[in-house]
């Protein structure tokens, strides 16, 4: 009998609420839905998507990291984009009230700041290696 097969044994991770072996997880490829199970002798826990995705406790976090910092990264350019979009309204409103031109200034620099902070987020990041 081998050792190594692949098995699901009650062990479920913290993350696990429920006794379906579905974990709040999604699969950093496809977004899927991941399963739990457990692997060789060791138990080793492995998730797995829908689609065959498999990942490592590890793997899976390394995976999700480079997925947040993405997602990080494209945050902060569309409020770039945001700002630069702003600022042309702004230019634009030559004939608008003075409260109307001060929300567009205002909301100009609540992106701007917005921008930067995630910027300053993602620079002092570090994942677990």
């Amino acid at each position: 009998m081998a050792h190594n097969k692949r098995r699901t044994t009650t062990r479920p991770p913290p993350s696990t609420t429920h006794d379906t072996g579905l974990v709040p997880l999604s699969c950093p490829d496809c977004f899927g839905v991941l399963h739990f199970e457990r692997e060789g002798h060791h138990d080793h826990l492995l998730y797995r998507c829908q689609v065959g995705h498999r990942y490592s406790v590890g793997s899976l976090i390394q995976a999700k990291e480079a997925q947040l910092e993405r997602t990080l990264w494209s945050a902060s350019l569309l409020l770039k984009q945001m700002a630069f979009a702003y600022e042309d309204l702004s230019s634009e409103m030559k004939h608008a009230n003075r409260t109307d031109r001060s929300r567009v200034r205002q909301r100009m620099n609540e992106v701007r700041k917005h921008s930067l902070a995630i910027q300053a987020m993602i620079e002092a990041a570090h994942a677990v290696e």
